[in-house]
Formats: structure tokens, C-alpha cells, sequence
């Protein structure tokens, strides 16, 4: 799987400030053969003419205003590449994300999820983000879609996103994968910009609290009806050495 196809989707909610610089720094990944699936989950500003407006391999759908899971689910089953990626409209990733996250799969073909860092920035433009001296900056790790990429076979084993999940999706996701108990490799570069602004659904963080809480109640659930052991100690997000080991151990 040397040169694999890559799908990235790219679920939207009123993007039209952000989109482009997204969508553009998957093309400067200068990866063939690639297809992006913008998945436009009921927006009423001029997303659908940004994304229309951009020259390429992009396929724009629309859907009435479902939620975040359920837009990621319609990329999936439009999605005819061999890894799916995400990045949301808001971010940007930096220039060699496919090429660093490919080249480690192709080293370690037994790997099935690879999920990188990602660095929290103002809301900056690509360009500006593209000259930063990322070797002087800290990455965090999350279980965060878009600094991942993922065999689309993955997809079959763990079932999609919970559509009953309003946010936290992926941290819902995530969970189920560990249950499954993928073969996940976390690697130290960083891999996207987190762009950090007004608009984030995270600012509600009562609410991000909730669907995190709920995420994490329904994996033990599961645990506890399977027989699965069900005390596992979160890493602490600051200490690699911890979140590696979690997530490339088994339950």
C-alpha cells in the first residue's frame, strides 16, 4: 500500500469563513490519488459556493441539519478510498500530514489506526500557520479525527459514529475502537492546527462535559455487559509516554 487511496472528509456547519484554507491544505499534501467529500450538514451562509468555487478532486454533498455523526457517517459511504481522514472546516493541516502517517503505515503494515498530535493556535490563516517553527512547539494529543488516519476496514469492525451523539462523537468512537481493540500506533509529530475561535462547539463546555461523561458511561456499560475488565485508567494527556502506552495496549 505504498501510494494508497486517501479519503478525507470534511464535515460543515456554516464554514464559510474557514473551509477554503481546510480544504486547501489537503490539497498541499500534493497527494494522488486522493478524493475530499465535503459533507454540508444544513448550512445557511455561502458554504456551498466557497466549496463549489475550489477547483479538484472534491465532491460536495448536502443533507438537511442532522448533526456531526451523521454527516461523518454520509462521508463514509461516499468515501471509495483504501484510508479515510478527516479534517473539520475550521482546521488546517500541516503540509506533510498524509505523507508522515502513510510512510508509518507502510513501516508498520500491521497498524490499523494512526493518530498524531495537534497544536492549539488563534485563528491564524494557512499561511500564517504554515511558516511556524513547529519543532519549538508543543503538541497535545486527543482523540481527534482529524490528526488520524484509518484503514477503511476499521469502519467495519467498529461499527460509525453514534448519531444520538450531538458532540463527542469521536470521543465515543475512539472508545469503541479501544474495545475492539485496533491496532493503534501514536506517533509525537504534529500533524494539524486546531484553530481556536468564536465559533468552536467546544466553547459550550457544560455541554462538551455532558457528551464526554455520556461517552465514556456508555463504554463502561459496554465493558461491564461483555465481561471485559472495566477499571482502565485514563493517560494523562500531557504525559506521551502514558497516552502511548493506553492506546497501543490491549483491554
Amino acid at each position: 500500500m505504498d501510494k494508497p487511496k486517501i479519503s478525507v472528509i470534511i464535515p460543515v456547519l456554516n464554514g464559510e469563513r474557514f473551509i477554503a484554507d481546510a480544504i486547501q491544505s489537503v490539497f498541499d499534501q500534493n497527494w494522488e490519488p486522493l478524493e475530499i467529500i465535503v459533507i454540508d450538514d444544513g448550512s445557511s451562509d455561502k458554504t456551498d459556493e466557497v466549496v463549489k468555487n475550489i477547483q479538484g478532486n472534491l465532491h460536495y454533498y448536502y443533507q438537511p441539519n442532522r448533526g456531526i455523526a451523521c454527516a461523518r457517517n454520509h462521508g463514509v459511504k461516499k468515501a471509495t478510498g483504501d484510508l479515510i481522514t478527516f479534517i473539520d472546516a475550521d482546521d488546517v493541516w500541516v503540509k506533510d500530514k498524509l505523507e508522515i502517517q502513510t510512510n508509518l503505515m507502510n513501516k508498520n503494515p500491521d497498524v490499523e489506526v494512526i493518530i498524531g498530535l495537534l497544536l492549539l493556535t488563534p485563528i491564524l490563516s494557512k499561511d500564517e500557520l504554515y511558516r511556524m517553527d513547529l519543532a519549538k512547539k508543543k503538541g497535545a494529543f486527543a482523540t481527534q479525527l482529524g490528526s488520524s488516519l484509518i484503514k477503511k476496514h476499521v469502519f467495519e469492525k467498529v461499527g460509525m459514529f453514534d448519531e444520538q451523539m450531538l458532540m463527542s462523537e469521536d470521543v465515543d468512537w475512539f472508545y469503541r475502537l479501544r474495545e475492539q481493540n485496533i491496532n493503534v500506533m501514536v506517533h509525537k509529530e504534529i500533524v494539524e492546527f486546531y484553530r481556536l475561535h468564536d465559533q468552536n462547539i467546544t466553547n459550550d463546555k457544560p455541554l462538551t462535559n455532558f457528551y464526554i461523561l455520556k461517552a465514556y458511561k456508555q463504554s463502561l456499560d459496554r465493558r461491564r455487559k461483555s465481561g471485559m475488565k472495566v477499571i482502565q485508567p485514563l493517560p494523562k494527556l500531557n504525559n506521551f509516554d502514558e497516552v502511548l502506552r493506553h492506546w497501543q495496549s490491549k483491554l
